[in-house]
């Protein structure tokens, strides 16, 4: 009697393990279009890495969400974008420039690969906007975002770039292989 007693709960418990709620897919909407002053649209990368965690430890050992759309084949340009959820602040535009990394609530790196051109949203001829819509470093990790920006190039005299349009994404696990461990 205690035995089939045993085997029946047993069975429950593994019929109930069997049952897991199936894997929850990452939703991203990546609809960023990055021009030069020429007017050619640069060609990004289509892999990313999407998270929270430290920005740089060590260097700046704040809490961030971190976005990095890459080509690991490096012959597509790449961008970042880094938020500070303890300052960002929901239906709020962030003006460009933005101040220096780990001060700021957002901010944006860029690079052209073609062009061995590197531009970020804190110097000084940078302008625009960066409005987050919402965002959360939460299970699952969410942010919704718009761009409307000129980025100057941190190389002298290079031109820059125009970032426009929406960014959308919906994290359950980080799509990547390098994780969490990148910096700006």
């Amino acid at each position: 009697m205690f035995a089939e007693l045993f085997l029946l709960l047993l069975g429950m418990a593994c019929r109930k393990e069997n049952s897991i709620e199936p894997k929850k897919e990452n939703i991203i909407r990546n609809n960023l279009v990055f021009t030069r002053q020429d007017e050619s649209v640069i060609e990004m990368g289509e892999e990313y890495a999407i998270c929270c965690g430290i920005w740089e430890p060590g260097t700046i050992d704040k809490n961030t969400l971190k976005i990095m759309v890459y080509d690991p084949a490096q012959q597509k340009s790449g961008w970042k974008l880094f938020i500070l959820p303890e300052i960002a602040v929901a239906n709020t535009s962030y003006q460009l420039p933005t101040p220096p990394a780990g001060e700021s609530a957002v901010s944006v790196f860029i690079w052209d690969a073609p062009q061995h051109n590197e531009l970020n949203s804190e110097q000084g001829e940078s302008s625009g906007s960066i409005t987050i819509h919402s965002l959360s470093c939460g299970t699952p990790l969410q942010i919704s975002l718009e761009i409307d920006a000129w980025l100057a190039s941190e190389l002298g005299g290079a031109p820059p770039v125009h970032v426009s349009g929406t960014f959308e994404c919906t994290i359950y696990q980080n799509p990547s292989p390098l994780g969490c461990d990148f910096g700006f």
